[in-house]
């Protein structure tokens, strides 16, 4: 059956990712963007249209890096990707995607550590690492393998990682249907012609907005290990999907889609930059990016501090956390001194979009928009666990 115009904007908008910054409000909403053609969603959902038509198990919605509920010696790594799997239904999972966990340990934005996943089609999933990769940048090979399991159930492996991987409920929360009204360019339904952007400024009050990915499900790698596997001190974070491709030598997989901070790009950067953004690392993010930003900034007319203030946090496009503290909170890591990170719970949107739009942080009040500093969604109980794997069980 043929997906809703809503159900498409759902999925454009997981793509479209959102930004991955202290400007996390279009982080988030970008995020919706990005997914499969369903109604809109948030993050980096759908923010090509590649991944929203063609490669959808290659499509990343989200990162997620948090402490351990049991545990304070351990860390919580888990990505979110394939969005906007209707509630009842299910989705195989492709063989062909290598998934990564990336992390940075030296503060060059290399990655010195890697966690790989590959599903073999007949439900299980096989982990590698983790481990020094074999290749750094936007190829890949396969590290060592350290275990296996079923899909939809919790395994540990040998080198003690509690692994889930499976079918979730989506934990992201936002407005997604009319942050695609506010910027009309980041749902990749209505390109290559989309409204003017800013025609609505305001997200729907409290009570009247809804949550786009209420009724969606994921597919999600959850993974709780040692801290000390992936560093002692300060790490950035990100994940990629890749896969063979002919150019590259047997047992190469090339990178087609990366992803950390929630809505980046979605919210600052053009539709039509998305892909050569996915297929480069987070040492060009400061060329890259940062530019887009000062853009965005520029044209909303509001002081490029508010852009200086983002590109501060959110450039690169790294979530960073740090492993010697015990506990954290959003952006904790750059503003806070603490363990920083992203827990599902995070209102991601909404720090973003007080930055953006409001004062928050930078205490600038030139041109805020006070309708669009938040968009009226919290989190949802359902939507999580107290406990491994942490996010809920699906619809």
């Amino acid at each position: 059956m043929p997906l809703s115009s809503v159900e498409r904007s759902v999925h454009w908008m997981r793509a479209t990712r959102v930004f991955r910054t202290i400007t996390t409000f279009f982080a988030i909403l970008l995020v919706v963007l990005t997914y499969t053609p369903l109604p809109a969603q948030a993050s980096d959902h759908q923010d090509t249209t590649f991944l929203a038509t063609k490669q959808t198990a290659a499509d990343l919605t989200d990162l997620f890096v948090f402490e351990s509920a049991t545990d304070p010696n351990k860390v919580v790594l888990a990505m979110d990707f394939d969005p906007l799997i209707a509630a009842g239904t299910s989705r195989a999972f492709d063989p062909s995607v290598l998934y990564q966990f990336k992390i940075d340990n030296t503060g060059d934005n290399v990655e010195d550590v890697v966690i790989q996943f590959k599903f073999n089609g007949t439900g299980a999933v096989t982990v590698y690492g983790p481990s020094s990769p074999g290749k750094v940048g936007t190829q890949s090979t396969l590290v060592a393998q350290s275990g296996s399991g079923s899909i939809n159930s919790t395994f540990t492996t040998p080198n003690n990682l509690k692994v889930f991987a499976g079918l979730r409920k989506d934990p992201f929360f936002f407005d997604l249907e009319q942050f695609f009204k506010i910027i009309p360019d980041r749902n990749y339904t209505l390109q290559p012609n989309p409204s003017p952007p800013f025609t609505v400024l305001t997200f729907r009050p409290a009570g009247q907005a809804q949550d786009t990915l209420a009724t969606f499900n994921v597919h999600s790698i959850v993974v709780e290990l040692p801290r000390n596997l992936l560093g002692t001190g300060k790490i950035g974070a990100w994940i990629t999907t890749s896969v063979k491709t002919p150019r590259l030598p047997e047992g190469t997989f090339a990178q087609i889609e990366r992803l950390a901070v929630p809505a980046l790009n979605e919210l600052f950067m053009d539709f039509n930059a998305h892909s050569n953004s996915n297929i480069q690392t987070p040492i060009a993010d400061a060329a890259n990016q940062s530019q887009f930003i000062r853009n965005f900034i520029t044209a909303i007319g509001r002081p490029q501090g508010i852009a200086d203030a983002v590109i501060s946090v959110a450039i690169p496009d790294v979530i960073k956390a740090d492993l010697s503290k015990p506990t954290g909170s959003y952006f904790g890591t750059q503003l806070g001194n603490n363990f920083g990170g992203r827990r599902p719970t995070d209102d991601v949107i909404d720090v973003t979009a007080s930055v953006v739009f409001g004062s928050a942080v930078t205490g600038i009040t030139t041109q805020t928009y006070p309708g669009l500093t938040t968009d009226n969604v919290g989190p949802n109980n359902a939507n999580f666990l107290t406990a491994f794997p942490y996010l809920g069980n699906p619809l």
